[in-house]
C-alpha cells in the first residue's frame, strides 16, 4: 500500500490549505497524490434534488456518478473504515495518500499549528508526530516548516517516506556484440526476467541473472 500521513491541527489551523498548496508541489515531483478527508459527522455529500440523490434516496446502497472524465461513488456504510481499508480498497494506484484528520490514529503525523489562530499545539503528542508547520519557529525538537515553505515540506515528505528503489540494470548481448537500450526496455527486461524468475525455485534473491537463447538454426524465418 501507499503509505499515509496524517495531518492534523485544531479547528481552522489550515490543513486544507496547506494541502492545496501541497499536492501540486508533490505532482511536480511526479507522484500521484491521493488525499482522504476524515469527517465525524453525519455523511452528506451529494446535492439534493441531483439524480445520483434521487438514486439513493430511493434506497439504492451504492450509487455510482461515471463520466469520461472521473467518477464518483456514494456507498452506505455500517462502520468508520479504517485508513488500511480506504486505502487497499480505492487507492490502489497512486503513491502517495494524505489524510485530513486521524489524530487519535496511529498513522505518521504532520501537524499544522498558527500561533495566531490557537495558543498552543495539540496535547497528547507521541512518536507518531514527524513534522510542524506553522507561522513560526517554536522551541521544539520536530522538524518545523514555514507555511509557506511547501518545496521545503515536500521534500521532507518525499525523503522520509518514499524510499525510491534503485533502477534494475539489464545488458543485451546478440551473438556477443552489446545492443543499445533506451530507459524504458531495458527497465521492462529488467523488471520481466526479474519478477518472472523471483517466482520459480531457487531464484529467491538471486542478484544476477543470464540468459541465453540458442534460436534453432533450422527455423523458418
Amino acid at each position: 500500500m501507499p503509505p499515509v500521513i496524517a495531518f492534523i491541527g485544531r479547528p481552522d489551523c489550515g490543513k486544507t490549505t496547506l494541502l492545496e498548496k501541497l499536492i501540486p508541489e508533490l505532482n511536480r515531483r511526479g507522484l500521484e497524490v491521493g488525499t482522504i478527508k476524515h469527517h465525524v459527522h453525519e455523511f452528506t455529500f451529494d446535492r439534493e434534488g441531483k439524480d445520483t440523490w434521487r438514486h439513493k434516496e430511493a434506497g439504492a446502497r451504492v450509487v455510482v456518478l461515471s463520466s469520461p472524465t472521473g467518477l464518483g461513488l456514494l456507498r452506505d456504510n455500517d462502520h468508520d473504515p479504517a485508513v488500511a481499508e480506504l486505502v487497499d480498497r480505492y487507492f490502489y494506484d497512486v503513491d502517495l495518500v494524505l489524510a485530513e484528520g486521524y489524530k487519535h490514529s496511529a498513522l505518521p503525523k504532520i501537524e499544522i499549528y498558527r500561533t495566531s489562530a490557537h495558543s498552543t499545539p495539540l496535547p497528547g503528542r507521541d512518536r507518531t508526530w514527524q513534522a510542524l508547520v506553522g507561522d513560526r519557529p517554536t522551541n521544539d525538537e520536530l522538524p518545523w516548516f514555514d507555511l509557506n515553505d511547501t518545496a521545503g515540506l515536500a521534500d521532507f515528505i518525499v525523503d522520509r517516506f518514499l524510499v525510491r528503489p534503485e533502477p534494475v540494470r539489464a545488458t543485451l548481448l546478440v551473438d556477443g556484440q552489446p545492443i543499445a537500450l533506451n530507459d524504458f526496455v531495458e527497465q521492462l527486461l529488467a523488471r520481466t526476467l526479474t519478477g518472472m524468475t523471483s517466482a520459480l525455485k531457487g531464484c529467491e534473491g538471486g542478484r544476477e541473472i543470464t540468459l541465453t537463447i540458442h534460436p534453432d538454426p533450422d527455423a523458418s524465418h
